[in-house]
């Protein structure tokens, strides 16, 4: 059980009905659902609160006081104070989909080319999964340290670790982490950005994943929408 984020997308709705047509996409997925379908059918939520901290949406520019934007977190214990450009939700048309997915192809594209700069200095490291198969045979306990001793001896892993800026800005396992080219790297991480775990399509499908497949059908799915169909990003407790 826990706390976790859809993005619902909904038909054109006035904001004084927001709430009541996402209950009504969200019921079929209730817990408390009478018609189950079958018997060992299972809901997907208890509650549910429009919130968007931490996915916030950017506003297109020149919309920010469009009456449909989604400006209060049910969630919190006290009224929102948003920026005019971030919101919970609106009308796909007024929503900024663009810029953060911009930001972030210019900052992978800017970590990437840091990283391998950086290791270039250093003999060739292998990632930890390289060490953790060269010792499976031994005992779990005695493979894991091992794996671990070996995998931190490599010298660019060295390096890294010496700085605290560094090992956050490469991650623990770099070798593994930039393991691709630049374009792919950078289309990985720029297509992370706008999903939640989970999505509430307009025709009542309800799409979970992870991984790269969900994150660029989320993706499609977002910009595929007609520009006057509502997207709210919203928590619920499962």
């Amino acid at each position: 059980m826990g706390k976790q984020r859809i993005t619902v997308c909904l038909l054109p709705v006035a904001p004084d009905g927001l709430k009541q047509a996402i209950g009504q996409v969200m019921a079929p997925f209730s817990y408390d659902r009478q018609d189950r379908p079958h018997p060992d059918w299972v809901g997907e939520w208890s509650h549910w609160f429009v919130s968007g901290a931490g996915c916030l949406f950017e506003v297109l520019p020149g919309h920010e006081n469009d009456p449909r934007l989604v400006r209060y977190d049910d969630w919190t214990d006290f009224p929102d104070d948003l920026p005019p450009s971030r919101c919970h939700g609106g009308p796909r048309g007024v929503l900024d989909l663009g810029t953060p997915r911009t930001v972030e192809a210019r900052r992978a594209a800017d970590t990437w080319t840091a990283y391998h700069a950086f290791a270039d200095r250093h003999p060739r490291a292998l990632p930890f999964h390289h060490f953790a198969e060269r010792v499976r045979t031994l005992e779990p306990e005695h493979a894991r340290e091992a794996a671990v001793a070996a995998f931190r001896e490599q010298p660019l892993i060295q390096a890294i670790e010496a700085d605290p800026a560094l090992e956050e800005r490469f991650t623990s396992d770099p070798a593994f982490h930039f393991d691709e080219d630049l374009e792919t790297y950078v289309a990985r991480h720029v297509a992370a950005v706008l999903p939640t775990p989970a999505l509430l399509t307009l025709d009542g499908r309800w799409v979970e994943g992870g991984g790269h497949d969900y994150e660029r059908m989320f993706n499609a799915y977002l910009d595929d929408l007609p520009g006057d169909a509502m997207v709210v990003r919203v928590l619920y407790h499962s």
